[in-house]
């Protein structure tokens, strides 16, 4: 299959998926060297920063995780009195997650590094162009279940 232009489209399954890999890798390096803290930890504590108070599931879909790896993530910042746990006062069963003071330290030292490290990768794209990378990631980000669903193949003799 080629493009109107007779080139081969982008192999973005491919590309995305060497590109997140190498991100993670740099960016999992610079946050343990600022903040001794994983990237993922990082994003907890970014997360809280948005709304205090999350459920571990609300971390774990806003996060794009599954419970258990949010809720192991959660008791090592706990450790490192980063985070506290409370059980919700209208659902016992319910265990919402806080910041504490030494949490929101690190996030208000980690967050220039991070607003630097998307400086650094989008220095080489001009505005326009960074608006088009922009447009694409939140594009796949909000469709790919939708894009990609399995489709049910229509059987012989029925109705579209």
């Amino acid at each position: 299959m080629r493009t109107k232009m007779g080139k081969r489209p982008p192999k973005i399954f491919y590309l995305m998926n060497r590109a997140y890999a190498a991100l993670a890798r740099a960016a999992d390096r610079r946050t343990k060297a600022e903040a001794d803290l994983s990237l993922a930890q990082h994003g907890v504590l970014f997360a809280l920063t948005l709304e205090d108070g999350l459920t571990v599931s609300a971390l774990a879909k806003m996060l794009s995780m599954g419970k258990p790896s949010v809720s192991g993530m959660v008791d090592r910042l706990a450790a490192r009195n980063l985070v506290r746990r409370q059980k919700s006062a209208e659902d016992g069963r319910v265990v919402r997650v806080f910041m504490k003071d030494k949490g929101v330290a690190v996030v208000a030292r980690t967050n220039p590094v991070v607003k630097q490290m998307n400086a650094e990768l989008l220095a080489p794209f001009s505005e326009d162009e960074q608006e088009v990378i922009r447009r694409f990631l939140k594009h796949v980000a909000e469709n790919a279940e939708e894009v990609l669903a399995v489709k049910t193949p229509q059987k012989e003799g029925e109705d579209a």
